[in-house]
């Protein structure tokens, strides 16, 4: 099956964008003008983090430009007119530095300022510094939520939902970046192992109001682990770097066919060598869901339709806390602890209505009410231990436990009816399934500077995991319940991960930057029961290169290029077969059959000032397709299920583009476009898909007087590929405002997501040489109004916060696919 016409319908496609309005008004100067960037240190040559760098005009000391200091150190103050301006560098309990610089056609580049302690303490500054809502890194693109109004008051999910190049599927439960979903979600740089289900579940009660930033990494170094084929999602949760006890809290009141409110409370308190840190997350959320589904089997000369009505009611009802503690030994070294946990409780009632079409005539319809509980209980430890080497460099250790508890059982009552409408009988099922994952991941990371040029990372890490899969699936029979043998079983699955890297980086000369690196694992997996031993039994290892090389051309141009390779491991959840009915004849299951896929990747991107255009091409060999669909044509039985497909192309083009209008006025439009081809074997026939997608998002932000904002965000996507399905197009627009109390540390914001509720997701698969045909249409969303008050509260006496990673850093993420 191929799609030979992929730019039917353009025209109303260009429609649709304006319906998002993420087109409006894309008519930018360009201003011939230069950057200057340095690093600031303190005495012991520690980055200072939000270092207060400002710009002044030398013959009057007026400010040009203000910006802070980084988790680096670093900063860089953009679009400079070409002159002589003084440099000043304040930072609280520092001496002020100024330096003059004279600026050219070149990039200028400040070098590394030292600052030095003061001997009295000076009063409290407070510095106040706002950030685009996304910046393009050479290796990531950073959505800033903090400074986001429409974010507020919502959920993590929501705000991946709106990022540039990335899919939220929430009836398949999978995340996509750039065309691709084998995407690895980390929280302050740890990835957690767990199944998507529970992924979407635990970010979509996820205050938005406890984020700092999102990073979208697609083109990670060998430090992080290889599993995925798009890269990461870095979700990086608030921590305030100020001296003693401050913090912040929020509450949203939301709703609009259902309700979802939520709160949200962090701390943190910093005290001479000691910091303490928590935070606190509650929320709930109930909006009504409908689903449809379509499907249509031709089997010796008998054509037999399935229409399936789905009216849901869940409530989905979170809670998450973290908790953590640094000491500072010596001036050189620091321990810590760090313990999370979350209990999120989903619930559902549902009517599901089946009618059956047999040769145009009415056959059986069935009435199926049932009631869902998919709970998922969760906890983390962390130990580190973090020393920073006298030459340059540092050695870190971590240890992390994890545990996941899944219960999930779920009841059917399916009332059949012939197709005159008359009452036949009754059947009851129930199917549980309870899951226990223990993970246990070891790492140690070296890192030195050879020289001002060169530095060097290397490090090992092993993961041993074991996972229990207790799956039930019973009938009643004459008041008895009986188990279904085929699907009843006890699973164990054990594997273990070693592995090892190396990098270098070089600073060739002032154009000229080069990083490679090498990374090996080695997978031990095997899955069985009782019963059946080894169903799985793999043992393989890999090499996977990455390479980088960015050149700069000129003062406002630059090219970087990267290639890597990566592993999609097959998830848990997938490896592990279970089973969830739609109605007698569908099902969702797992696949214990499903082999890793390897990816290989390049990436050019190109950088003219703040614009960022990006090209990548990806041949991924046993793609695993999510949620395929089996038909089986002689008994009208569909089987959702994960599934290896023969290999999948991706051409992947992107643009980055933002925009200052004016001092009240900016903007920042994200487009990416796709060309993707998928081939496998269906009942030993080949298919073949192919097709050309778009997406748009963005925002526009207005600030107003009297501490007045508005903004406006949204999301298009075209028609695209999931697995052998085609996906239609989708959008969404987003509207907020805000108002803030600078005496009182206070913000209220009301906004409303999904304007017109245009978030659903429509699928269709045809596959003619097997004589099926199926479509569908979820939508688990919709429009919702929100009202958030938040309110920071403590003092503003800022210290450097320690930057550091953990050992489930790339880890906490084939739980989650």
């Amino acid at each position: 099956m191929t799609n030979t016409n992929p730019f039917n319908n353009y025209f109303s496609t260009v429609l649709k964008l304006f319906y998002t309005g993420a087109l409006v008004f894309l008519t930018p100067l360009l201003y011939a003008q230069v950057s200057i960037s340095g690093k600031v240190t303190d005495h012991q040559q520690k980055p200072v983090v939000n270092c207060n760098v400002l710009l002044l005009q030398q013959k009057d000391s007026s400010l040009v430009k203000g910006t802070l200091s980084n988790e680096a150190g670093d900063f860089e103050l953009k679009e400079i007119e070409e002159n002589k301006y003084i440099i000043s560098y304040s930072f609280i309990g520092y001496e002020i530095k100024y330096q003059s610089i004279a600026l050219s056609k070149k990039a200028t580049y400040a070098g590394v300022i030292k600052l030095s302690p003061v001997i009295q303490q000076l009063n409290t500054v407070t510095l106040v510094a706002i950030k685009p809502m996304f910046e393009q890194k050479i290796d990531r693109m950073v959505v800033n939520v903090k400074n986001s109004i429409t974010s507020a008051g919502g959920t993590v999910l929501d705000v991946l939902q709106k990022s540039p190049g990335i899919m939220v599927n929430r009836q398949g439960g999978t995340i996509s970046m750039s065309g691709k979903d084998g995407v690895q979600v980390m929280i302050n740089g740890k990835l957690s192992y767990m199944p998507s289900s529970a992924l979407l579940t635990m970010l979509d009660g996820l205050s938005a109001n406890n984020v700092e930033r999102i990073e979208l990494i697609t083109t990670p170094p060998a430090k992080y682990d290889a599993g995925g084929n798009a890269g990461y999602i870095n979700i990086v949760l608030l921590q305030n770097p100020d001296k003693g006890f401050n913090g912040s809290y929020g509450i949203t009141l939301a709703g609009f066919y259902g309700s979802a409110p939520a709160g949200n409370f962090d701390f943190n308190y910093r005290q001479k060598k000691s910091n303490l840190y928590g935070s606190y997350t509650i929320s709930r959320r109930a909006q009504e869901q409908v689903a449809e589904s379509y499907r249509k089997i031709i089997h010796r000369n008998k054509i037999t339709e399935t229409d399936i009505i789905t009216t849901r009611d869940p409530s989905q009802f979170n809670n998450g806390i973290r908790m953590g503690y640094d000491y500072q030994v010596s001036k050189k070294t620091t321990i810590g602890v760090l313990a999370s946990g979350y209990n999120n409780k989903w619930e559902m009632d549902a009517f599901n209505k089946s009618n059956t079409i047999v040769n145009n005539k009415p056959d059986t319809n069935i009435g199926i009410i049932n009631q869902e509980l998919n709970q998922w209980k969760h906890a983390m430890i962390n130990l580190n231990l973090q020393h920073n080497l006298s030459a340059g460099g540092e050695i870190s250790i971590n240890a992390d436990y994890l545990y996941y508890d899944n219960y999930n059982p779920t009841n059917y009552a399916n009332n059949y009816y012939d197709g005159n409408g008359k009452f036949l009988f009754v059947q009851n099922i129930n199917s549980s399934k309870k899951t226990i994952i223990n993970i246990l991941p070891l790492q140690l990371d070296f890192r030195k500077k050879i020289n001002p040029k060169i530095e060097m990372e290397t490090g090992l890490k092993a993961v041993i995991s074991k996972f229990t899969n207790d799956v039930l699936v019973e009938r009643q029979e004459q008041n008895t319940w009986k188990p279904d043998t085929e699907f009843t079983a006890d699973y164990l699955l054990k594997e273990n991960i070693a592995a090892a890297y190396a990098s270098v980086s070089v600073n060739a000369d002032a154009k000229n930057t080069l990083k490679a690196g090498l990374r090996y694992e080695y997978t031990t997996s095997n899955l069985g029961t009782e019963i059946t031993k080894n169903i799985v039994d793999r043992k393989y290892g890999y090499l996977f290169p990455t390479v980088y090389w960015s050149h700069r051309l000129d003062d406002n141009n630059s090219t970087n290029i990267s290639y890597n390779r990566r592993i999609n491991r097959p998830t848990f959840n997938n490896l592990a077969p279970f089973l969830i009915f739609i109605d007698p004849n569908t099902f969702i299951a797992g696949n214990a059959a499903l082999q890793p896929a390897i990816s290989d990747a390049v990436k050019i991107d190109y950088l003219l000032k703040r614009f960022v255009f990006s090209v990548g091409y990806t041949y991924e060999a046993f793609t695993i397709g999510n949620f395929q669909i089996d038909v089986n044509t002689a008994n009208n039985k569909q089987y959702m299920t994960a599934q290896n497909l023969d290999f999948t192309k991706t051409l992947n083009a992107s643009f980055s583009l933002p925009f200052t209008f004016t001092k009240w006025w900016s903007a920042q439009f994200n487009l990416v476009g796709n060309w993707q081809q998928v081939k496998a074997s269906y009942l030993k026939d080949p298919i073949s898909v192919s097709t050309v997608n778009f997406s748009i998002s963005g925002y526009q932000n207005f600030t107003l007087p009297k501490n007045y904002a508005i903004e406006l965000s949204g999301l298009y996507q075209s028609k695209g590929l999931f697995g052998i399905a085609e996906i239609h197009p989708f959008g969404m627009l987003n509207i907020a405002a805000q108002k803030k109390f600078n005496k009182q540390n206070t913000t209220i914001r009301f906004g409303v997501d999904d304007i017109f509720s245009s978030m659903k997701f429509r699928f269709n698969t045809d596959v003619p040489e097997q004589q099926f045909y199926t479509s569908g249409v979820f939508q688990l969303t919709r429009r919702i109004f929100k009202l958030t008050y938040t309110r920071n509260f403590g003092n503003k006496i800022l210290k450097a916060k320690r930057a550091r990673s953990t050992a489930s850093d790339a880890e906490q993420g084939r739980v989650q696919q």
